[in-house]
């Protein structure tokens, strides 16, 4: 059942014409079809180019700025539980002014709606703190959790997502670390068995259709996992931690405690999300593999230098084009389900089209009989938000 604000039927219409949009441009249909989906498949909502909506969202920063700060200078003499109290109730108020006088007036992420509900989140977990004096920890990371999270839900915001899961390592982090004693010492473990297990609950939950509308948040959720779980596990990570923050001496010659441990997983899990990645078809583990490898090359080479970094940095230069152009040549036919093609102007993309658009610009089908296979699969980590039923 879709508890966001936002009409499922209308966001499924502008993906519709934004894909449609996508395919008039590589040439696979022509203008006067691409202008029978868009009358088919119409949508009130209000969603600028990127350009705009950056500056829309900078303007609503501005004004909403100006607008609390004479809030603020009025009842300045109120005292903190008053001021409180009234940031509460202004993030209140700016939720319910987003809701009804700009997401009824059908603004879709139209980057109003993202400064108003950063700015009435922020209000709202200001207010809390400064209620527990910004010294009750618990209830700060309790407030933040339940803000981001409800508003990611209703807003489908991506930011926010990212803020819910920044928000959920800091407490976890924080209470392992505040427990002291061996809590202290397997943090890592604690992390990569917490967001291990988040990760594959959100492959299960990702298979539920009725949740397509916040497949493009579940993708965020997936990706700060698996980066997580490497960060758990990463040497450097580790090392620098322990030392920074658990006041860790190491002499020379000395080691973090199971550093073979962690010598293995800045390895390991890298190779594990590729090979998962390839076997899977997954380009989500393949990019955060190969982001992952990369920065375990630089863990290794900042604590082992051979020498001479320009030669090093050279080489390795020169073996990463190499390897790229040997990837795209091998892969310049599609070999076990990889390409380098751009599969929207591939043969068998041109095929599905072309069925789409018959059916839809000459057999006069509706929108809800059109099924996920005809519309040409849309995919993670592209698309312009579509999801796979997309």
């Amino acid at each position: 059942m879709n508890k966001s604000v936002y009409n499922q039927e209308w966001i499924y219409n502008l993906h519709v014409i934004k894909q449609a949009k996508l395919w008039m441009k590589h040439g696979l249909i022509q203008p006067d079809q691409f202008t029978a989906i868009k009358n088919l498949y119409k949508t009130p909502l209000f969603h600028p180019n990127r350009a705009i909506r950056i500056l829309l969202f900078i303007a609503t920063l501005i004004a909403t700025s100006g607008m609390i700060g004479i809030v603020m200078l009025m009842f300045s003499g109120v005292g903190e539980m008053a001021i409180a109290i009234i940031c509460m109730l202004s993030g209140a108020a700016a939720f319910w002014i987003m809701e009804h006088a700009f997401i009824n007036k059908n603004h879709y992420k139209s980057g109003v709606t993202e400064g108003i509900a950063y700015m009435a989140c922020g209000l709202v977990i200001v207010g809390v703190a400064m209620l527990g004096d910004f010294d009750v920890i618990i209830m700060i990371q309790v407030t933040c959790l339940l803000v981001f999270s409800i508003a990611t839900f209703r807003y489908l915001d991506l930011m926010l997502t990212l803020a819910f899961m920044v928000t959920l390592s800091w407490m976890i982090f924080y209470h392992t670390y505040e427990a002291g004693g061996i809590f202290r010492s397997i943090i890592p473990f604690v992390f990569i068995l917490i967001f291990s297990a988040s990760y594959f609950l959100l492959q299960q939950i990702n298979k539920h259709a009725d949740l397509n509308l916040w497949s493009d948040n579940l993708l965020i959720l997936e990706v700060c996992c698996l980066v997580l779980i490497y960060a758990a596990g990463n040497y450097l990570v580790v090392r620098e931690l322990s030392v920074s923050m658990m006041d860790l001496l190491i002499e020379p010659g000395e080691d973090i405690p199971f550093a073979f441990l962690f010598y293995f997983f800045t390895i390991a899990i890298p190779v594990a999300y590729l090979w998962a990645g390839i076997q899977r078809k997954d380009t989500v583990l393949l990019r955060v593999g190969l982001v992952t490898l990369a920065f375990s090359v630089f863990t290794f080479k900042y604590y082992y230098s051979f020498g001479h970094p320009e030669i090093t940095l050279i080489l390795s230069g020169i073996i990463s084009i190499l390897v790229a152009v040997l990837l795209m040549r091998y892969l310049k036919d599609s070999r076990k389900g990889f390409t380098s093609k751009n599969l929207v102007t591939s043969a068998w993309a041109n095929l599905n089209v072309e069925a789409f658009i018959i059916s839809q610009t000459m057999g006069g089908n509706q929108p809800e009989k059109v099924e996920a296979k005809e519309m040409g699969g849309g995919g993670r980590m592209g698309g312009g938000g579509a999801s796979t039923s997309f």
